[in-house]
């Protein structure tokens, strides 16, 4: 029967000590799992530094495109400023033409009318010279005979 007495593994127990190749397989395996999270903590330090360098690119390019976008906006706005400009004036040349187009209107109704009365005085002018040549011709006649 055996005694369940506590044995020193300094005393050279076998039984309590462990062999020498477990202790080596357990160096390995923690030597191991150290390259391992060096590996993974080197990755997530590279990884962080790729983010930050992503972060501020995309941070960059927001600045431009919010710079794009204020200047395309005070581009809108001066465009729209010079079309109402351009709107007012085409509003007042319209005005304008329709004043003169009634002016011309008027000049011309004014001018037709002029040429009717004068058409009607040649045509008195002359009625009355052939009627002056028929009274002349009856006097002259009358004087002959």
């Amino acid at each position: 029967m055996k005694t369940d007495i506590p044995m020193n593994p300094a005393n050279g127990d076998l039984h309590t000590r462990p062999a020498k190749q477990p202790l080596v397989d357990d160096l390995e395996m923690l030597n191991r799992a150290a390259e391992t999270m060096k590996r993974a903590e080197d990755r997530a330090v590279e990884t962080q530094g790729r983010a930050q360098t992503m972060v501020i690119h995309a941070q960059a390019e927001l600045k431009m495109a919010e710079r794009l976008l204020q200047e395309s906006e005070a581009a809108r706005i001066a465009a729209e400023t010079e079309q109402r400009k351009a709107k007012a004036k085409l509003e007042e040349f319209e005005k304008l033409l329709e004043a003169r187009s009634e002016q011309i209107h008027t000049i011309r109704i004014e001018a037709e009318e002029q040429c009717k009365a004068a058409e009607r005085r040649a045509q008195e002018a002359e009625d009355e010279l052939e009627a002056l040549r028929e009274a002349i011709k009856t006097l002259l006649g009358q004087q002959i005979a």
